[in-house]
């Protein structure tokens, strides 16, 4: 049976595409049949991205290369959320076509990962957001959240947010930005934030040298933390459903 996996973020620059990517390469290497996407994505030339934009950072750690069209059908170039960017592009967000398309993507591949646009509430239109989109999709939500100090504030109002817009929430998987020991608020922090919030906790991504956070460069695919226990725990959950 497919399975299928959105992953959305308390906010921009969380780590979404990093903990997708890490997931995804880890269930490829592991001969897992996965696929992923990113319906929404600015900030990009629309008909021609960078070969180092998230969605073929993506592809390449599934070992994939699908149609943009397939896999990105919503893209914007200015780095604005969709429901400002369209307007502005003299566009139009058709939700329903994307919700089409990515539910015919799904079908392709054993496991599907998708990946959001910014933090779960981030507007497609003026009156629809992240969180619709996914419950439309029918699909369960991975939160990604930074590990730093203030991660259970935000941890705990998209958890609440997803919930009350009828998603059901898989769990939390925290993401370091920044490298060295722990923290006193990234010991104490992330276990708070999902005890509040009542979903499980798969733990911590490793803080990856290669990629900074700042500038938004992605790391390098050998790089990624594909061994660590927060992505054993999201592998074995997934294949164990």
């Amino acid at each position: 049976m497919a399975r299928a996996l959105f992953i959305t973020g308390t906010d921009t620059g969380c780590g979404k595409t990093i903990v997708t990517a890490t997931l995804a390469r880890a269930l490829a290497l592991r001969g897992v049949d996965v696929g992923v996407a990113k319906p929404f994505a600015s900030g990009l030339d629309p008909e021609a991205p960078g070969l180092d934009s998230d969605i073929f950072f993506l592809q390449k750690a599934a070992n994939l290369q699908e149609s943009l069209d397939e896999v990105c059908p919503a893209r914007f170039r200015l780095p604005l959320a969709p429901a400002n960017a369209a307007p502005l592009e003299k566009k139009i967000v058709d939700v329903r076509s994307v919700l089409e398309t990515m539910k015919r993507y799904v079908t392709k591949h054993r496991v599907t990962l998708i990946e959001g646009i910014g933090g779960a509430a981030v507007p497609l239109t003026r009156s629809y957001l992240v969180s619709d989109f996914v419950r439309d999709l029918g699909m369960a939500c991975l939160v990604v959240a930074r590990s730093a100090l203030g991660t259970i504030s935000h941890t705990v109002l998209t958890v609440e947010h997803l919930s009350n817009r009828g998603v059901p929430v898989h769990g939390i998987v925290f993401n370091r930005l920044q490298s060295g020991a722990l923290t006193l608020a990234e010991e104490v922090g992330p276990p708070l934030a999902a005890q509040i919030a009542n979903v499980q906790d798969f733990g911590m991504l490793p803080f990856v040298p290669s990629g900074d956070p700042h500038t938004e460069r992605l790391p390098n695919l050998e790089d990624l933390p594909v061994a660590c226990p927060a992505i054993e725990r999201l592998v074995n959950s997934l294949m164990s459903e």
